[in-house]
């Protein structure tokens, strides 16, 4: 499948990188390390992200300026980067062949090639296949992204994803010229004042239930609005839940115009992706989620909890 993928985009002229909606450090990483190579082979590649404004902690990745919101008029082929669902890209189905890749055990398998492999840590990890089975050689800002997504998709190598040959890939990827202090201190030491005071009002707004075993946040619209903080923001939130000694599963909640978009990250004995499959979302064992469209947050909440044992 590697083999006919790299045939497919080595036949294709115009292509479209995309990642999904409200994209991690992963979604962003895998779909900018295939730009400058595509772009070297002389195609005509656009990367494309619907979500406005972006994480800018991001935004020393090479070519994250190159980033767009809205498809090109014309391409002839579309990859997909860690993303489990097509709904989840935030575009109208297309006509072009889709390549998806991706390591979501959950994922739907919406592409005309699927390279999916559940056992990798992240979908950068994927593209990384891509390129050592097509022989195709390495480079720093192509390892950049790679490793960026690497460490954000394994907590910076915290998360039971982890194993021997996640650190193979990131020597890998450090002896290709990326530089792993560079990388930390970017995505660690430039936090906003904004963020910190979002994640001190998730503190606040922290309920325990189920002798603590189980702690959840809601943030809604206006508490963006009154911390300054970004939709993005929001994303290390949840684990700030998580990372209390007695919760076994964390639950965020947060507003969007039409409903919540609900985060789930458990510790060892609860598979947050099985809840979430059966919510209609999808990700991993220990971090998943799902939407709904609705604001009933204690119903959202009862449901969640009818599908866990503790």
């Amino acid at each position: 499948m590697y083999k006919k993928a790299w045939n497919l985009i080595s036949k294709s002229r115009r292509i479209v990188l995309i990642s999904h909606i409200n994209p991690d450090g992963d979604a962003l990483g895998s779909s900018l390390s295939l730009y400058p190579l595509l772009r070297d082979m002389g195609k005509k590649v656009t990367v494309v992200n619907v979500t406005v404004p972006l994480p800018v902690r991001y935004d020393f990745l090479p070519n994250f300026d190159k980033i767009k919101p809205k498809l090109p008029e014309q391409f002839d082929l579309l990859i997909s980067f860690d993303c489990g669902s097509f709904d989840r890209l935030g575009i109208d189905r297309q006509t072009v062949p889709l390549i998806n890749i991706d390591h979501h055990i959950t994922n739907t398998l919406y592409g005309d090639i699927n390279l999916i492999d559940p056992a990798l840590p992240s979908a950068s990890s994927v593209v990384l296949q891509l390129l050592k089975e097509n022989r195709i050689a390495l480079r720093k800002d192509v390892s950049t992204c790679i490793y960026t997504a690497l460490a954000e998709d394994t907590g910076f190598f915290s998360y039971e994803n982890v194993d021997k040959r996640t650190f193979e890939i990131a020597a890998e990827l450090i002896a290709a010229k990326a530089d792993p202090s560079f990388i930390a201190r970017q995505l660690k030491e430039r936090n906003s004042l904004a963020k910190l005071r979002l994640e001190a009002l998730t503190v606040e707004k922290l309920q325990l239930i189920n002798h603590a075993m189980v702690g959840y946040a809601i943030l809604n619209l206006d508490d963006f609005h009154k911390t300054g903080a970004l939709r993005s923001d929001s994303d290390a939130c949840v684990n700030l839940i998580r990372s209390l000694a007695t919760v076994q599963l964390a639950i965020l909640f947060i507003e969007e115009p039409e409903g919540y978009k609900i985060s789930l990250r458990s510790k060892e004995n609860i598979d947050v992706a099985e809840i979430a499959l059966a919510m209609g979302g999808g990700g991993h064992k220990r971090a998943a989620g799902f939407n709904v469209r609705h604001r009933d947050t204690q119903k959202i909440l009862d449901d969640i909890l009818q599908k866990v044992h503790l």
